[in-house]
């Protein structure tokens, strides 16, 4: 090695960097990671004559990300190195400069190479000028990105199968909770903070019952001097983080915010943006809940109904049907256009107006033959709870077995990197045979993403047999005391997605039919 580099007292770069396959060994006792990496690499300078006055030390930590842009330490490194200021770079192996996309493979690449600065590392050294060197480089990148992307979805497919059995997958845990490493299990839950617990239940009961706003929440909170946990004060939009979530009562949701990498003012950003896929996991969780599903339920359709109210909060509510009625016609919300009437205003659109305690009664009766004929069709179906109950098995069954044939495809997937490194598997035998797992493994995951929608489509309805028929009856009862129109839209919104209006015929007396009209209701379910 020491004919390789002529030592005219030239300068040298050392580049260090820890991977988070490092920070596991170190977990299991193999020492710091860095302090390994600098003492082979000052013995193999120094077998080469090179003094340590001669070596620019570079230290980069694990960082997020696997590109460039996220790590300041190399950018810093290759600066100098496209300006010409060393004549080479230690470096314990090429994988540890780049594992990021084929542009910055490049970049690496074309650094190296304009600059002729050699690549040194323990078992060979990289002459960018020399043509063969420089295809084993690109290759050896090649195959570090492609390392890193197995290893990358393996930890992702390793996090999806912990949420769905109700393993805590995250890094920061919630507001409320710490992480606990399971007992004689791989994988991590939570463990409730009890004093940081009570301050959740009370943002729900704030929220939920004392008819608080976010906004008002938060000040409250921060008059009290209590702490969120990354800053002094706390947000709006930490506050209705915390009312959305469904950890609180005992759930575990996963990729609800995915990574999606995005081109900004020519560079590339991660954004985590709502998943609106149907791709969501929502499991059950092994963690203790905070917080009651009736409590967290009427905060989510409180929040709802905020969002789609028609009418600033700055205004009284003097409609009690205000974001429920719509048009049969147009789809259009009906609105209250005189003291006691109730029209359509598009005004392409015949829908006929009526009287606003004319549509009252009506919506109020039908509410009463609905929840009597629903009643009774769920003391008809109790019997086939057995039957529900067998289906919901065979189904948990069947995600447990795709569950290992996933893990089983990535056992294979890493097999075939393995037959391809050690020239068992040609280049065209190793694509052919990859192609093959990712189309099943493919397969797999659509089939255990139907079968987990099914398993919560079942678990809905079953919560909705339960819950809406008593909270309905509920509602009528308090509907009937109540004079609040605002309290009486409340209502009606806790128990009704929308309804909607059509009459064709106008009453032109006080003897015509007046509720000559018919109503569609859409319960919550």
């Amino acid at each position: 090695m020491q004919d390789n580099i002529i030592n005219n007292m030239k300068r040298y770069a050392e580049y260090l960097r820890k991977s988070r396959k490092d920070i596991e060994a170190e977990s299991h006792g193999e020492g710091e990671t860095l302090k390994k990496h600098e003492l082979i690499l000052s013995n193999l300078y120094n077998s080469m004559g090179i003094s340590k006055t001669q070596v620019d030390v570079f230290r980069e930590g694990v960082v997020s990300g696997d590109s460039i842009s996220s790590r300041p330490v190399i950018q810093e490194l290759l600066q100098l190195v496209e300006q010409g200021v060393y004549a080479g770079v230690f470096v314990v192996e090429i994988e540890r400069l780049a594992r990021g996309n084929t542009l910055d493979q490049g970049i690496v690449a074309n650094a190296f190479q304009y600059s002729n600065t050699k690549i040194i590392t323990p078992l060979k050294i990289y002459d960018p000028s020399n043509e063969y060197d420089q295809e084993y480089f690109e290759f050896g990148l090649f195959m570090s990105r492609r390392e890193y992307k197995t290893i990358n979805r393996r930890l992702q497919k390793g996090r999806e199968i912990s949420a769905t059995q109700g393993k805590f997958p995250g890094s920061r845990p919630p507001y409320g909770y710490k992480r606990k490493k399971i007992e004689n299990d791989k994988g991590w839950t939570l463990e409730i903070i009890p004093e940081q617990a009570e301050i959740v239940k009370m943002i729900f009961d704030m929220y939920t019952y004392k008819n608080m706003s976010p906004t008002e929440i938060s000040k409250y909170l921060d008059s009290l001097n209590i702490k969120p946990l990354k800053s002094e004060t706390w947000s709006v939009y930490s506050i209705r983080d915390i009312l959305s979530n469904p950890v609180y009562i005992g759930k575990i949701r996963w990729k609800n915010r995915k990574i999606v990498k995005v081109v900004k003012n020519g560079s590339i950003k991660n954004t985590q943006p709502k998943n609106k896929g149907n791709d969501v996991i929502l499991s059950k969780g092994i963690h203790q809940p905070i917080i009651d599903e009736q409590t967290f339920y009427i905060a989510q359709n409180k929040r709802r109904d905020s969002n789609t109210s028609p009418i600033p909060s700055i205004y009284n509510i003097k409609n009690p049907f205000a974001g429920l009625i719509r048009c049969a016609k147009c789809n259009r919300i009906m609105i209250r256009i005189q003291p006691n009437t109730i029209a359509c205003t598009n005004p392409k659109c015949n829908n006929i107006s009526t009287r606003m305690d004319i549509l009252e009664d009506k919506i109020l009766e039908s509410l009463k033959t609905w929840l009597k004929n629903y009643e009774k069709e769920i003391n008809e179906t109790s019997i086939e709870q057995e039957n529900i109950n067998d289906i919901i098995h065979i189904k948990q069954t069947s995600m447990k077995k795709l569950q290992s044939e996933l893990i089983e495809c990535d056992k294979q997937i890493e097999k075939i990197y393995d037959f391809l490194e050690k020239g068992i598997y040609s280049i065209d035998v190793f694509t052919d045979r990859k192609t093959k797992i990712l189309q099943k493994q493919q397969e797999l995951l659509k089939k255990y993403s139907e079968i987990e929608k099914e398993l919560d489509n079942i678990e809905q309805t079953k919560k909705a047999k339960v819950s809406l028929i008593p909270q309905t009856k509920d509602v009528l009862t308090a509907y009937k005391n109540c004079n609040d129109p605002k309290m009486k839209n409340y209502l009606l919104k806790s128990v009704v997605e929308k309804i909607e209006y059509l009459k064709t015929e106008k009453c032109y007396n006080q003897y015509g039919k007046l509720d000559n009209f018919e109503l569609l209701i859409y319960p919550k379910f």
